[in-house]
């Protein structure tokens, strides 16, 4: 797969994804009615998915090969689920830090997923959502910018973009950090398979936590705003960034060890020594692309401001 047609297919998804956010407004002013939020997080991920999958298709390539799906050790996905236990504390670090600039954006959802089944939120955010953002971002992007030589160039633009297409600051900010840190988990393993691990646990977790505790977030909201008030945010903001780098190092310790355990260790350390090849990976498409969310976000931002 060659990386200037996987910037274009972003310019696809960052469209289509528009697109369909035009058409639901416009079916909830002609109607009056919402689409529900699992017929809405199904929509969100087929523009994804579509592009990326049109894509692989036009140029040829097999599946497997841009989508590399290789068997693991089942102590080695046992370890995966540990890694993203222990990045926990990093997300809500990042979390905190962009609720001092914008609205969590998960607050404003809780009320709509917490209306529905949690078997159905669980199949929906907890395992198809991350089944197709691993496929697509840590699976087509990624290896489609690997060809380029440029590994961790590959990995850090393939997270900005899975962030970005969350189209809104607070999910971007903890959306691009956990996307390069499911990344590693790639390139420990040479599987999207431990990357999906991940993902569906840590998306499943907090899916049992909010129907567990259904006003966890909301405390933690209120928390934050008494926090502000009272001039304590940062104090609390730098124990929640202590606690990160703790757990974020044990982390790091883990992803290694999975690494040796399937015998790539020597690569994935070997990783920052990687020579750099000539290619940009930026191309006018994917700028495009970017100037576009960009945009939309901060509109949306200013139009909350309102709200």
């Amino acid at each position: 797969m060659d990386y200037k047609r996987a910037n274009r297919a972003y310019l696809y998804m960052i469209i289509s994804t528009l697109a369909l956010v035009l058409i639901l407004t416009v079916w909830v002013f002609n109607t009056g009615s919402q689409f529900s939020i699992l017929a809405n997080n199904l929509l969100s991920e087929l523009v994804i998915l579509v592009p990326a999958v049109a894509a692989i298709l036009y140029s040829g390539d097999r599946f497997r090969v841009v989508i590399p799906f290789r068997r693991i050790k089942i102590s080695s996905a046992l370890l995966t689920v540990l890694y993203v236990v222990l990045l926990f504390p990093l997300v809500t670090f990042i979390n905190s830090v962009s609720m001092l600039f914008v609205d969590n954006t998960v607050v404003g959802l809780s009320d709509q997923i917490l209306g529905m089944p949690m078997w159905q939120m669980f199949l929906s955010i907890g395992l198809f959502g991350p089944f197709v953002e691993e496929v697509v971002f840590r699976g087509f992007f990624l290896q489609s910018y690997q060809r380029t030589g440029r590994i961790i160039g590959s990995m850090i633009l393939s997270s900005v973009l899975f962030g970005m297409m969350h189209m809104n600051f607070n999910q971007f900010a903890y959306g691009a950090v956990m996307g390069l840190m499911l990344s590693l988990l790639v390139e420990a393993t040479g599987s999207v398979l431990t990357s999906f691990i991940a993902h569906a646990t840590f998306n499943s977790i907090e899916v049992i936590l909010m129907y567990a505790t259904s006003d966890v977030i909301d405390n933690a909201e209120n928390m934050l705003t008494e926090l502000e008030a009272t001039g304590q945010i940062l104090l609390t903001i730098g124990l929640y960034f202590v606690a990160a780098v703790i757990f974020t190092s044990l982390a790091f310790c883990v992803v290694v060890k999975i690494s040796d355990m399937e015998r790539r260790k020597e690569f994935f350390v070997g990783i920052p020594k990687c020579p750099k090849q000539g290619y940009k990976l930026i191309t006018v498409p994917l700028i495009v692309a970017i100037v576009i969310a960009v945009a939309y976000m901060i509109g949306i931002e200013y139009l909350n401001s309102f709200i």
